[in-house]
């Protein structure tokens, strides 16, 4: 009798655990009806030309949102890279190619793109090439330049480089010649204008700014004086080189270049020597041809030097708000070799009191007379003080008013 009364208690329990999670199971929510309920100005972004696929085909917002409660902002149910590449998992498969759009990179997909709807193809949040500026501030140059490559008067950055990922340099969807040759023809007339050259395989921006430049053919304004003068031979020994080979140079790179350029040989006999970490060969910083900057350097001087520093440190972004934000790294820095740590261009008081001369009356004692008891060096201007960046004002690596006085006078 007891196991009967069980049995039958169990079968009602079950029964009445069905019927329950049956009335949960049937409860439909209209998406994104119920949500607009609160969201109502969302309705103005659903009317977006563009808007994305899980809320055009089937409206569910819970796709990419926790309607109830979640770790991330927005009630996203994950990050927002794995959440987009949930779906994307295309996109997902080219972030182990060499070269990876840094946005891309931190899975900041949503700093181009809006994750709802959008008045510009692939929901960009704004025209591409507005995109593209927002954070590549070089190309305002360029659009000002008198001479524009067509994928730039027409805004079709994605015409030549891939916006997540590639397998060359800048981002290029192809390698510079093959790309360059899809869309210019290589016949006589390119043949006639290139003295003849076989340059199948070269290059093409060692000579050609790709977006803009001033002078007619893109052609780099700043153009190293044999270049200018048609006198490949003064540096180049094979100019019918086969093709992709490059034209073979009458001696070792740097070699050549300081025969000339002797000054920069004998910077490198300084007690401090700037070795790039690319062979360190003058082209990893400077184009042998032509340039947009001066002197004949590859790219802007921040960016050049951001290039290998700003990665290492850490601050290219944020040296943006420090008060040395406007200058030039040659501004304090030499190039090439310097008898000075850190490259600078002289003993450091005397390179800062150039234009720090009211500070320099400071009755803080500095030079030979004073001693770090931490370094046990001489006092200067950058015991105190960082060059670049710092925790505190102005350009304190600690608190001024006690926290960075006691580190030298303690107990005082």
């Amino acid at each position: 009798m007891t196991k009967t009364l069980q049995h039958i208690g169990a079968s009602l329990l079950a029964a009445t655990w069905l019927l329950v999670t049956s009335a949960f199971s049937q409860v439909q929510v209209n998406e994104p009806q119920v949500c607009l309920q609160c969201h109502d100005t969302f309705k103005q972004t659903l009317s977006s030309k563009h808007v994305h696929t899980p809320l055009k085909t089937d409206g569910k917002c819970s796709q990419c949102h926790n309607p109830h409660a979640a770790r991330h902002n927005a009630l996203l149910q994950d990050e927002t890279k794995n959440v987009c590449y949930g779906c994307h998992s295309e996109e997902a498969a080219k972030l182990d190619k060499p070269v990876v759009h840094d946005p891309v990179a931190k899975g900041e997909c949503l700093s181009c793109h809006d994750a709802h709807a959008s008045q510009y193809a692939d929901q960009l949040r704004a025209p591409i090439r507005e995109v593209c500026i927002s954070c590549h501030e070089q190309a305002k140059g360029w659009l000002s330049s008198p001479v524009k490559h067509d994928p730039m008067i027409n805004g079709s950055c994605t015409t030549c480089h891939d916006a997540h990922s590639s397998e060359h340099d800048d981002l290029t969807k192809k390698d510079v010649y093959t790309l360059c040759s899809s869309c210019h023809k290589i016949d006589t007339r390119f043949s006639t204008v290139h003295k003849g050259y076989d340059l199948r395989g070269a290059n093409c921006t060692a000579c050609h700014n790709p977006h803009g430049s001033k002078s007619k053919g893109l052609l780099m304004p700043m153009q190293h004086n044999p270049f200018a003068a048609n006198n490949c031979q003064a540096c180049h020994s094979n100019l019918q080189s086969a093709q992709g080979k490059g034209f073979a140079l009458k001696g070792k790179m740097n070699d050549l270049c300081q025969s000339c350029h002797k000054e920069i040989a004998q910077s490198y006999t300084s007690l401090y020597r700037h070795v790039p970490p690319d062979k360190n060969e003058c082209t990893t910083c400077h184009n042998p041809h032509a340039a947009g900057d001066a002197p004949l350097l590859k790219t802007d001087q921040k960016s050049l030097c951001f290039g290998c520093h700003g990665t290492v440190t850490g601050f290219t972004e944020d040296y943006k708000g420090s008060p040395h934000g406007d200058q030039n790294c040659t501004s304090c820095h030499v190039p090439h070799g310097s008898d000075q740590e850190r490259f600078l261009a002289d003993e450091s008081i005397a390179l800062c009191s150039n234009c720090h001369k009211h500070q320099h009356q400071i009755t803080h004692p500095l030079g030979s007379g004073a001693v770090d008891p931490r370094t046990q060096k001489p006092m200067t201007c950058i015991s105190c003080h960082q060059i670049h960046l710092a925790k505190a004002n102005p350009l304190l690596p600690l608190e001024g008013n006690r926290e960075l006085c006691v580190q030298c006078h303690k107990g005082k």
